[in-house]
């Protein structure tokens, strides 16, 4: 079984928590972050990314990248899932995915949060959480992950903020 193409894709930017009245959970993109959000989508498929799957977090914030992300085209299909939620675990996504990649071969872009993308990521290449990588709202970090033993083990192709994706340029 050769390695998987992950993407870990951070939620856009969202109402801050200072001045949202509702719950952490329900906290929506604002409206730049869907903005930034469509146009980093749309880059994506410039750039011939090609997604099976995006799971996403079942937080407001992230399904709703999720569903802009699906919407603009990147990938067919959408599951919402808590394994991508604040509280998810590392170990149970890594069982989904082993279970998933059983049936499929495509990539995956996996919607969510951080500290849990930019610590999985370092988990997943490094085998322990260092603190050195950021993923920014939008930001993009792409994987290669090994079917066996991924821990410590998985490549770090792609680190992207959004900054690089918006309008093709580089510039915000």
């Amino acid at each position: 079984m050769t390695d998987l193409t992950v993407f870990f894709f951070r939620h856009g930017i969202a109402v801050e928590r200072e001045v949202f009245e509702g719950s952490d959970s329900d906290r929506p993109l604002t409206a730049k972050g869907e903005k930034k959000t469509y146009q980093i989508a749309r880059r994506l498929l410039d750039l011939g990314i090609e997604i099976e799957l995006i799971l996403s977090s079942p937080l407001v914030r992230a399904r709703q990248t999720a569903e802009i992300l699906l919407e603009v085209g990147v990938a067919p299909d959408l599951m919402i899932s808590d394994l991508l939620a604040p509280s998810g675990s590392l170990q149970e996504w890594l069982h989904w995915l082993s279970h998933w990649r059983q049936e499929h071969e495509g990539a995956l872009m996996a919607v969510g949060h951080e500290p849990n993308l930019s610590h999985w990521t370092e988990l997943l290449i490094c085998g322990k959480a260092l603190g050195h990588i950021q993923l920014k709202k939008a930001g993009i970090i792409g994987l290669k992950v090994p079917a066996t033993d991924p821990l410590g083990n998985s490549q770090l192709f792609w680190l992207t903020p959004p900054k690089f994706l918006l309008n093709g340029s580089g510039l915000t």
